[in-house]
């Protein structure tokens, strides 16, 4: 899914939300909504059930706001209970990498600079192995393994869910769009700056941009842009 496809009924969604203040929230409602945390999959489990508002025109499901929020301030006090080095970031999914160093960068934890290597929290005897007390993940159907070992080694689990996730070995929820370079960008620096609040660590100021991938679409994901563009065109075709 593109971001253009993410935040393509923003506006209309930001008048069919249930009624928020963006004063009571962590940033604004346009925030949120205009880099696409809200809009989730066409797939949902019913683990993720309640923290959906609807379900769009195009099967797409949306996320609660006020909820996503509040699951956001629940983790930064969560989060900040841990040190910076018994935290552990990791993403598997290339735009989570990006938000996921900058997290950690800012707070002191540690992360997986690239793909997660089988063993890292399991096997003594390789060079990337680490002992967390906390694990984060971005997308827990990309982080499987991460998470798997977790729970073999009773590391307690905080991951950035979508509609279609399943909850098994995850402690904590953070239901959010996890797939959009943007919304995984606003999620990790509104945690980053949150945390560093809990530590007493105020005037966290830096850009959303810091926190952007800029890599280079996946080709799975290319092609199959280019397979929904086609059949655009071809629904488009048999309406003339």
């Amino acid at each position: 899914m593109s971001e253009e496809e993410t935040t393509a009924t923003t506006q209309a969604e930001l008048l069919e939300q249930p009624k928020a203040s963006s004063e009571n929230l962590l940033v604004s409602l346009d925030d949120y909504l205009s880099n696409g945390v809200h809009v989730g999959l066409k797939y949902r489990t019913s683990d993720m059930r309640p923290f959906i508002y609807k379900i769009r025109s195009d099967k797409l499901c949306v996320f609660d706001v006020q909820k996503i929020d509040e699951r956001l301030r629940l983790a930064s006090q969560f989060i900040a209970r841990f040190r910076p080095e018994e935290i552990l970031v990791v993403s598997n999914r290339v735009y989570g990498r990006q938000p996921a160093k900058k997290f950690a960068t800012y707070t002191g934890a540690k992360t997986v600079p690239e793909r997660f290597v089988s063993g890292t929290l399991t096997n003594p005897n390789i060079r990337s192995y680490v002992e967390p007390k906390l694990l984060i993940v971005t997308d827990p159907t990309a982080d499987q393994q991460a998470i798997k070992e977790a729970a073999a080694s009773g590391i307690t689990v905080l991951a950035i869910c979508d509609t279609n996730t399943r909850l098994k070995n995850i402690d904590f929820v953070i239901p959010s769009n996890n797939k959009g370079k943007n919304s995984l960008a606003l999620i990790y620096k509104i945690l980053t700056r949150e945390v560093l609040k809990q530590w007493g660590k105020e005037g966290f100021d830096a850009p959303l941009e810091e926190f952007i991938s800029t890599a280079e679409p996946q080709p799975y994901l290319l092609e199959a842009l280019e397979r929904k563009r086609r059949q655009r065109r071809k629904r488009g075709f048999s309406r003339r």
